[in-house]
């Protein structure tokens, strides 16, 4: 039997047989999560951008420009997830939203539409 260098065998640690099973199971969750969160994240940005967009078809429909502060609310924000990403969480047999990605969500959707608001303002008469 050949010996580990001593920096190898300090950095694995004591391994038992059942280790490296628990750590690739622990390497597929993470990316699971990881996939999980890209898609939180970025569905949450595009109902950001569509309720801006809404937004903006809205007051140019009343004769209005799309001009001055964001008007959205962090309540309506809440909203948008609410109606948005659970329905299509469950057409991808995807797990509920825990409070704590909701929260996240609800922040993304409200950050991606001020942002959204603020890159398409019409210009204002002088």
């Amino acid at each position: 039997m050949t010996a580990r260098p001593a920096a190898v065998a300090a950095a694995a640690g004591s391994v038992s047989a059942g280790e490296p099973a628990l750590a690739h199971r622990e390497s597929l969750e993470s990316g699971a999560d990881a996939a999980r969160q890209d898609f939180l994240e970025q569905r949450a940005s595009a109902l950001g951008r569509t309720w801006a967009d809404q937004w903006r078809q809205d007051l140019h429909g009343e004769g209005r420009l799309a001009a001055g502060g964001w008007p959205g609310t962090v309540p309506e924000a809440r909203g948008h997830v609410l109606r948005g990403l659970p329905a299509e969480m469950a057409r991808r047999n995807m797990p509920a939203l825990t409070d704590a990605e909701r929260e996240v969500a609800v922040r993304t959707v409200y950050a991606s539409a001020r942002d959204d608001w603020r890159r398409h303002l019409d210009p204002e008469p002088r």
